[in-house]
């Protein structure tokens, strides 16, 4: 296991230069991550910081490129999209540029991935039943270049948790 304290690990500024975050900087995207509404007075407390100096890391980490963006983390179940499923897409005669933005209409697709190996696309996508994940292949398979897709149902999350900091 590495221990963090007084290391500082680089990372890639949105120009390019690198800059560094160090452990409390971790401590402060971990507490964030768990809960992004918690107040800058709390986390400094948890990390032995003022709050404007928790804000000015903040910042700072948003403006490097450290933090892309702040959101929330919807319930599917609440908003009637339970059914999960990963699509595998093989692509012919188009690029995969042209695919993804022929598929970024469909509200469904949650993420796609550009892959090595057989396969040229990963999505991910949220559907309310089976009806509309078959509604959805359908309409995949009609756009210009996919050749073949290839799809797996998942049956249960067992977890879900992004990048760690």
């Amino acid at each position: 296991m590495v221990n963090w304290v007084n290391k500082r690990m680089p990372f890639c500024r949105r120009g390019g230069a690198l800059a560094t975050i160090d452990s409390t900087d971790r401590m402060i995207l971990t507490l964030l991550k768990e809960d992004s509404r918690t107040q800058f007075a709390e986390i400094g407390k948890k990390v032995h910081l003022s709050a404007p100096a928790v804000f000015a890391r903040v910042k700072k980490m948003a403006a490097n490129g450290v933090i892309r963006r702040f959101s929330v983390e919807l319930n599917p179940v609440a908003l009637d999209v339970s059914m999960c499923a990963f699509i595998r897409i093989v692509l012919k005669g188009v690029t995969t540029a042209h695919a993804t933005e022929m598929l970024k209409g469909f509200r469904q697709i949650e993420e796609a991935h550009h892959v090595a190996g057989e396969d040229c696309l990963v999505l991910k996508v949220r559907t309310k039943d089976s009806l509309e994940l078959n509604d959805l292949l359908e309409s995949i398979k009609v756009i210009p270049g996919i050749e073949r897709t290839v799809t797996s149902v998942v049956l249960r999350s067992e977890f879900e948790r992004g990048i760690t900091p």
